[in-house]
Order: structure tokens, then sequence, then C-alpha cells
């Protein structure tokens, strides 16, 4: 008869975040959860990791619940930029079908547009890093550099560019940040912003 594999921490972890669903949805107690992780972790010589409440292991349920509010805020917001958010993905790819990546990659490259980043970063997102911006623009003057929207979410933990993997996925941005990426990629649209703009008064 073969030997039973053992689970290894990475697992403990899963079966830990499903047993976190049970404990807000009220199907099980916190001392039950506890109670069933004990059990699984001496089976697989995983105590020790439990002794740093490793996967939920102690968690009270206020914890549960709280790390389940800032697990479902966070997909909220996600959801809400996905659908709210424009797809740069899809305006270079009207101008560059095969090459919609680089496109973006190209506006990136541009002072301005980082220095206009950096700006609607520093009035809408708290938690951005400054320090990540000047990090990229010393990087940049190395012509080997490539920015990518993925560094520079990454490094200056931005929210008004997102990148999404998978089939649906691509690069989405504010409508404000959508609209200066357009009027980089046409002069056509930047001259109809600036029109009405101009002549907002009369189309009221």
């Amino acid at each position: 008869m073969a030997e039973k594999k053992k689970l290894n921490p990475v697992d403990l972890a899963g079966i830990g975040n499903l047993l976190k669903y049970l404990v807000a949805a009220d199907n099980i107690t916190c001392e039950e959860r506890d109670r069933i992780m004990l059990r699984i972790a001496k089976e697989n010589d995983l105590t020790g990791y439990l002794v740093l409440g490793f996967a939920g292991y102690g968690q009270s349920k206020d914890e549960v619940l709280k790390c389940a509010a800032q697990r479902n805020a966070s997909v909220s917001q996600e959801k809400e930029q996905t659908e709210s958010y424009t797809s740069l993905t899809e305006i270079a790819r009207a101008h560059s079908e095969d090459a919609s990546g680089y496109v973006i990659q190209s506006w990136l490259r541009s002072g301005n547009t980082l220095a206009f980043l950096n700006l609607w970063e520093k009035e809408h997102n708290p938690d951005y890093s400054e320090a990540g911006y000047m990090e990229l623009l010393e990087k940049k003057k190395a012509a080997s550099f490539t920015l990518t929207p993925k560094l520079w979410i990454e490094r200056t933990k931005a929210i008004g560019i997102i990148s999404k993997q998978g089939k649906s996925g691509g690069t989405f941005a504010h409508p404000m940040i959508a609209c200066e990426f357009a009027a980089w990629l046409a002069p056509e649209f930047k001259m109809l912003l600036l029109e009405l703009s101009l002549n907002r008064g009369q189309l009221r």
C-alpha cells in the first residue's frame, strides 16, 4: 500500500483560508477551526507553523471578519475600477493593432506623461509612493530601461492605472488619465478636448 502523501505548509494555508470562510459564515466556531487545524497539522508534522498563527490558527471571530471585510473591499474596488476605467489597450489597438503594448510603453517613456501621472496620484491616492516615482525617473535615463504599466503600479502603488491578465485583460486607466493618453496619441482628440474646454459656456 502506497504511503499517504503529507501536506505541506502551502496546503495548510489553503485549508486555513477555507476554514476562515466557514468561520465568517458561522458554519463553524473559532474553537472548532483550531481543533481541525491542530489535528491536520499534527498528522502532517506541521505543528511548528501554528505557533506563529500560520493560516489563521488562533484568530478571533472579530479578526476573521475584519480580514473578510478587507478582502471584500479589495475585490469590490477592483471590480469598480474595471467597470469605470477606460481600456488604454483598446485605444492603443485602434492606433496600432499589432503593437498596443508598445504604444502604451512609448507613452510611459515621456517625462510629461510621468509628471502628469505623478500629479494625479498625489491628488487621488493617499498610499502613493512619490519615492517610487523618483526612482523610476532615474532609471528611465538608461536607454535600455523599459517602463511598463505593471512596473509603474508596483513601484509607486498607483491606482490610476490597473493592469489585468487574461482574455479580457489589458491596461485600464481612470477616465482623466485615459483622456491624457488619447490626447498624446491623437492630436485631433487633443484639439477636441481644448475646444470643449474653451467653449464649455456655449454648451450650456
